[in-house]
């Protein structure tokens, strides 16, 4: 069966092409050797040994070829496969082959240079995208989860594990999943709501279009900027407010001394000398004034405590022990503790203000309404401690200005107490969070912590 030039393999023809090049010189030597006058044993042993020689130089060519290819293949196939270790030999080659061997193994090196800053710049990517606030989800062209960083995480309470290859709709995220989505928007993260900062944007993966989702927890910041405006505000009224009691204190005390003694000594006339009527309601209205002065500086004093509060000494404790002893100082009430032994790590004594404080307004908000016991259960989800405190009282009509200063809905009330409690939890990385209970009335107190260090 004959085989077609074209069907055979390279290394067929280059040893064809060999054998057919020596085919001129051997046919000319053989035909010299015809008419030489030697032995005929002699002209056969140097025909058989010619063309045994021509055989193998056609050959070993054919197997230098070969070899050089295959070994040119597999430097290849190993940087295929991002293997950038293999070298071709170049030592003691000249020439073309020499030059290519060269290349080759420049080709490697520059490759195996160009995986080395790829690998770093993905390392140094991976450092900014876990230590950034930012929440970063990556959806691929279906719309399913690829990526999430720990702030994503942290953010929706969930592994990546979990929700690889979910639908985005599982975050609730279906609607802004476009590109050029800009907004701060007041997202709902079960069972609280946030408002955050949405931006989404595309990249190609393999000429593949893909979505990014950034989400910026505005939330702290807005709290931070509103804190900071109410500590200017109360600064310049303490100045103020703190300029007129000096004196008016001072002075209502020098009055008070001046008519007791004028009273009592009898020095004043009877016909210059006010009734004894006129003195007894100047002496109540100067007492007026020395108390409330005493009751306005000791009320702008509370308020300096938001912008003089101390950072926190946080140590390891027990969580358990903390509330069983907060819970302890109200005789008065029944409490429901439910959960682990847990370690807490923050400032005892700040913690255990918030705790005291949720805990009295509990008390207050379901005083002579009801006798259910003020429920008090912890856990931990995730990497956060949660601390609930859940009372059974009417609830709360305006949540927008719970933590407004100088607002109250309590008779005595300064308005300071659950404004200096979540500015002592966001002093500590975590959340302080209230919202009215759904199936039944009563207000759900929530503090959020980091966990304790693992030692």
């Amino acid at each position: 069966m004959r085989v077609k030039w074209q069907e055979l393999l390279f290394e067929d023809k280059l040893l064809r092409v060999a054998l057919i090049i020596a085919l001129v010189p051997t046919f000319a030597f053989f035909s010299l050797l015809y008419f030489a006058e030697i032995s005929v044993y002699l002209k056969i042993l140097i025909v058989f040994f010619t063309l045994i020689g021509e055989t193998y130089g056609a050959f070993f060519i054919r197997n230098k070829v070969v070899t050089q290819l295959q070994t040119s293949t597999n430097l290849m196939e190993s940087m295929i496969a991002g293997d950038y270790s293999m070298r071709a030999r170049a030592e003691n080659v000249d020439g073309a082959l020499g030059g290519f061997s060269h290349l080759i193994n420049s080709l490697a090196e520059t490759l195996n240079q160009h995986r080395l800053i790829t690998r770093e710049h993905q390392i140094l990517l991976g450092k900014v995208t876990d230590q950034i606030d930012v929440a970063i989800i990556a959806l691929n062209s279906e719309e399913k989860i690829t990526l999430m960083n720990p702030a994503a995480e942290k953010l929706f309470q969930c592994r990546f594990e979990q929700r690889q290859g979910a639908p985005i709709k599982e975050l609730g995220l279906q609607d802004i999943a476009q590109g050029g989505f800009r907004k701060v928007v007041e997202f709902e993260l079960k069972p609280y709501k946030k408002k955050v900062y949405l931006h989404t944007d595309e990249y190609f993966d393999h000429g593949v279009k893909h979505q990014l989702i950034f989400i910026t927890d505005i939330q702290h910041l807005l709290q931070e900027e509103e804190r900071q405006a109410w500590q200017r505000l109360l600064r310049v009224l303490s100045h103020e407010i703190n300029n007129s009691l000096a004196p008016i204190a001072s002075i209502s005390e020098t009055l008070s001394k001046l008519v007791s003694k004028n009273v009592d000594g009898k020095a004043l006339s009877d016909s210059n000398n006010m009734s004894s009527d006129l003195n007894e309601n100047l002496m109540m209205g100067l007492d007026v004034i020395k108390e409330r002065s005493h009751s306005l500086n000791e009320f702008i004093q509370q308020y300096q405590e938001l912008y003089k509060l101390p950072k926190p000494n946080k140590t390891l404790f027990s969580l358990t022990m903390l509330l069983n002893n907060c819970a302890g100082l109200f005789s008065d009430s029944q409490f429901q503790l439910e959960g682990p032994d847990l370690t807490a790590y923050a400032d005892l004594n700040q913690l255990q203000q918030v705790v005291v404080n949720l805990l009295k307004n509990a008390q207050d908000a379901q005083q002579q309404i009801t006798d259910d016991a003020i429920i008090i259960q912890w856990q931990q989800i995730a990497n956060r401690l949660s601390i609930e405190i859940i009372d059974s009282g009417m609830g709360i009509n305006n949540m927008d200005n719970i933590f407004v200063p100088f607002y109250t809905t309590k008779e005595h009330g300064s308005g300071i107490g659950l404004v200096l409690s979540r500015q002592i939890i966001t002093n500590h990385g975590g959340e302080l969070l209230l919202k009215n209970r759904n199936n039944s009335p009563g207000v759900i107190a929530t503090i959020l912590l980091p966990h304790a260090p693992v030692q």
